[in-house]
């Protein structure tokens, strides 16, 4: 079985358990308020606490591994994400909240405290208030399953996060570049941070014709440096999802932190991050007709933002296994679609990527 689905599903199950327990402890106690000589309401209290320190060191264990074994993201995207500091946050002010209690209720095993209505009282407001943390902890989790908190560039992730001053010494070569991205194509390793373009109008339809398809092919070159074309299979048509969807991309295997370039001169639609896609990058080609999509990034190219004007060749990203490829199979997901507005990044008549690719490989 997929470790990746274990580990997920121990980190949730967890979650769930600690909830009912932690909340168990507290009823438990509101029993002993009432009636300090009733053990059977203190052995409620014993168990669910020992449920909620099984689940809480589940839930470490798990969480822990998924961190730091970037089995779901990068190390560098986590701590890139606002939402996963919120959860971070949360989880560490649950723990600090657990400290007393646990302290309190071992003394009160070995009777070696007196178990008084006013501790009790204490612990179990404090076992509500850790319910409340929790399910504070699951709504962040889920933004960060819908891509929320996502601060674009990537601080410590291979061509991610924000680039330091340039010196005067740093910025004269950067004139090449610069002539070369008027012409609409980069050769060099360099990202440039272009100027935002003004958008154009909307061409109102999907529908892809011979022509759209030459105009495409004569814009666009490899994302890869080193692949050629020719070389490639398309799993264009491949059914994925247990058979559920199709796959409407190439995928391209490189190793880990490969740079990606902009097959396109154009703009940059969308920077977005998604439990299936991971980092993603949408852009429109220079006549608008078209989105190209980039997903599994390890990270952004430094300065990247929504609106940047791109050159082909540009560097935006470095390969990686973000979202849910696989962390031992590396790889680009490139996908493009025909769009009646690109302001709809997420929509369009998906196009095969390999045999526009080719074409454009013969072009040149």
């Amino acid at each position: 079985m997929d470790t990746r689905l274990i580990l997920a599903w121990l980190h949730l199950l967890a979650l769930g358990v600690g909830l009912a327990a932690v909340w168990g402890r507290a009823r438990a106690l509101r029993g002993t308020l009432r009636d300090p000589d009733d053990h059977g309401a203190l052995r409620r209290v014993f168990a669910a606490d020992a449920w909620w320190g099984v689940a809480a060191a589940t839930w470490i264990v798990t969480g822990l591994w998924r961190l730091f074994a970037s089995t779901e993201k990068s190390l560098g995207w986590y701590f890139g994400n606002r939402a996963f500091l919120l959860k971070m946050a949360l989880f560490l002010a649950i723990i600090a909240l657990e400290v007393w209690p646990m302290m309190t209720l071992m003394r009160w095993r070995r009777n070696r405290d007196l178990r008084t209505p006013g501790n009790a009282g204490r612990i179990e407001v404090i076992s509500y208030v850790q319910c409340a943390l929790v399910m504070a902890v699951v709504l962040a989790a889920s933004g960060m399953a819908r891509g929320y908190g996502s601060t674009g560039g990537v601080p410590g992730e291979p061509g991610g996060g924000t680039s330091p001053p340039a010196s005067d010494s740093a910025q004269a070569p950067a004139a090449p570049a610069a002539r070369a991205a008027r012409r609409g194509d980069v050769s060099s390793g360099d990202s440039l941070a272009l100027p935002a373009v003004p958008p154009i109008e909307p061409t109102g339809v999907e529908t892809v014709t011979a022509a759209d398809l030459a105009l495409l092919a004569s814009e666009v070159a490899m994302p890869l440096d080193g692949i050629e074309a020719s070389s490639l299979r398309s799993n264009y048509d491949e059914a994925r999802g247990g058979g559920t969807r199709e796959h409407r991309a190439l995928d391209i295997m490189a190793p880990r932190g490969t740079p990606v370039r902009s097959v396109a001169k154009g703009r940059v639609l969308k920077l977005f991050t998604s439990v299936a896609g991971g980092l993603m990058v949408y852009a429109a080609d220079s006549s608008e007709r078209f989105i190209l999509m980039y997903a599994h990034l390890d990270g952004y190219a430094p300065g990247l933002r929504e609106g940047a004007a791109l050159a082909r060749g540009q560097v935006i990203g470095t390969v990686g296994s973000t979202g849910n490829a696989s962390p031992s199979a590396p790889h680009l997901h490139f996908a493009i679609a025909r769009s009646a507005d690109v302001t709809a990044w997420s929509k369009g008549m998906p196009i095969d990527p390999l045999p526009v690719l080719q074409a454009a490989g013969r072009r040149r």
